[in-house]
């Protein structure tokens, strides 16, 4: 199973992170745009360079140092977290369906169509985040999707 550590050299701030939270990481700094299912290898590779440009969610300050995960009895470090609300998933829930991404309450809420955040939508040219903003025009407010590269593709 693929799990690194992510620490704070200033605070001492430290996260255990699955293959799929590195790989939001990784797009967060401007990496695996166009990659949907990065390999293991892949991710070992960019993530040491890329954890220098992360910022620390306890102090603010940029610059993680990403290592491999130490041998702890607690479970807690082996909980794989919700993609939606960063919660641990049920070890039974796992059981049954080893590839859950979601926990049973962001399950129900996203099958019912309640669900409050949706994933990051990123640009079919370039990779990089759409942004929803009021195009211009007269008449009824409408929205886009607009291109944050730079420069920003003419793709909306």
């Amino acid at each position: 199973m693929f799990s690194k550590q992510l620490t704070c050299s200033h605070c001492g701030w430290r996260t255990v992170c699955g293959k799929d939270d590195v790989a939001a990481r990784l797009r967060l700094v401007g990496l695996l745009r166009r990659e949907n299912d990065p390999s293991d290898a892949l991710l070992e590779e960019l993530l040491p360079g890329a954890a220098e440009r992360m910022t620390c969610p306890g102090c603010k300050q940029i610059g993680l140092v990403a290592g491999d995960t130490e041998e702890v009895e607690d479970d807690w470090l082996a909980a794989v977290l919700c993609q939606q609300c960063r919660k641990p998933i049920d070890p039974e829930r796992l059981d049954a369906l080893p590839d859950a991404k979601f926990c049973l309450n962001c399950q129900q809420k996203s099958e019912s169509g309640s669900a409050t955040e949706d994933e990051p939508d990123f640009c079919p040219k370039c990779g990089a985040l759409m942004e929803l903003r009021v195009s211009r025009g007269g008449g009824l407010t409408r929205y886009r999707l607009f291109c944050t590269g730079s420069p920003p593709c003419r793709t909306a």
